[in-house]
């Protein structure tokens, strides 16, 4: 009897910001879960040289530099593009997953039809008040225990996917692999998406605040100017009249995410004015890309992206044999298996938080 084709795997960890004395054991770990026939890819955009002698501690972990100013997105997009692995997880350098991570994500994956398996992320002990800021902001809708996996969206930060379904909406991420916009094209071609409980990776911080709010506001002026195509003026003004409510309005949803994991509020309150900076940098963006009459490209990207997926990501020089060199207002949520509705992702802002 022939056995099956074992699927490879590989980890793209993108790497933003300046490593911090976390990332050595970071990467560790990463290195540890896809195991010695895996391979992890460190695409750093910190221009930090000290990733480099990171990377260079493990067999399994290959440096990919890029250009300074990348955001998460475009470098995980850079990774897949620099793998042909069958199975290709994505997550940051500010993550840290736990034992059995890979397992857990494989497992569920395997069981199922899914095109991505996702997992919680929980905040790490000793946080500064600008990185528990952070967690709230972005993954307080992700910590463990989720009250109901069915209607969490798999994170960005935390997630598995299978590449051949990948390739099938090659042209939602060729810009950047932003997952609210591959999920939905995974969708409109039938496939579902599922999330593994037991699949946590830790959030270790170590941004800072003028990093991070630059980072709020590039994605909520995508996501304002996305949201507003093909609407008239009016309503442009209209939605621009409402980004003040974003703030107090995130803070609500985020005390009602954590209440129902029976978190207290205490212990976050010396994040609130960091919070509040994110919060608001997220509603100038959203105002300011509801403003712009198309949706803007990711940052460093040029009008040549567009177009065919494959002719575009040799323009970008991406090919995987040069890889290595430098180059919340939810709509209509979508439908999960059996036509239930699960909620949508809640990296922005007002969407629903699990």
């Amino acid at each position: 009897m022939s056995r099956l084709p074992v699927e490879t795997l590989a980890v793209v960890v993108a790497l933003t910001d300046p490593a911090t004395p976390r990332l050595g054991a970071s990467l560790a770990r990463f290195a540890d879960e896809a195991g010695p026939t895996g391979e992890v890819l460190l695409v750093d955009a910190s221009g930090d040289p000290a990733a480099d002698g990171l990377a260079r501690r493990f067999a399994n972990v290959r440096l990919i530099r890029k250009p300074a100013g990348r955001l998460a997105p475009e470098l995980w997009r850079d990774g897949l593009l620099a793998t042909g692995a069958d199975l290709v997880a994505f997550s940051t350098a500010q993550m840290t997953p736990r034992e059995g991570w890979m397992v857990a994500l494989r497992d569920k994956l395997a069981g199922s039809d899914a095109a991505c398996v996702g997992g919680p992320i929980e905040a790490g002990s000793g946080l500064s008040a600008t990185d528990r800021a952070v967690a709230l902001l972005r993954y307080s809708g992700y910590f463990p225990p989720l009250p109901d996996p069915d209607r969490v969206e798999p994170p960005g930060d935390n997630a598995l996917y299978r590449r051949d379904r990948l390739m099938e909406v090659e042209s939602a991420w060729v810009d950047g692999f932003w997952e609210v916009d591959v999920h939905r094209a995974l969708r409109d071609r039938g496939h579902s998406l599922a999330m593994a409980g037991s699949a946590v990776v830790t959030f270790e911080g170590g941004v800072g605040l003028a990093s991070m709010a630059r980072q709020r506001l590039i994605h909520a002026r995508r996501y304002g100017a996305g949201r507003s195509k093909g609407i008239g003026a009016m309503a442009r003004l209209a939605r621009v009249a409402a980004c003040p409510l974003v703030p107090p309005l995130l803070c609500g949803r985020i005390a009602a995410a954590l209440k129902a994991r029976g978190m207290g509020l205490a212990p976050w309150l010396p994040a609130v004015p960091s919070l509040l900076v994110l919060a608001s940098a997220w509603a100038i963006g959203e105002a300011a890309g509801t403003c712009s009459t198309s949706s803007p490209l990711p940052l460093g990207e040029g009008p040549g992206v567009r177009g065919a997926a494959s002719p575009s990501a040799r323009k970008l020089g991406l090919d995987r044999r040069h890889s290595t060199g430098l180059d919340p207002h939810p709509g209509p949520l979508p439908k999960g298996e059996g036509g239930r509705t699960v909620s949508a992702p809640v990296h922005d802002p007002l969407t629903q938080l699990a």
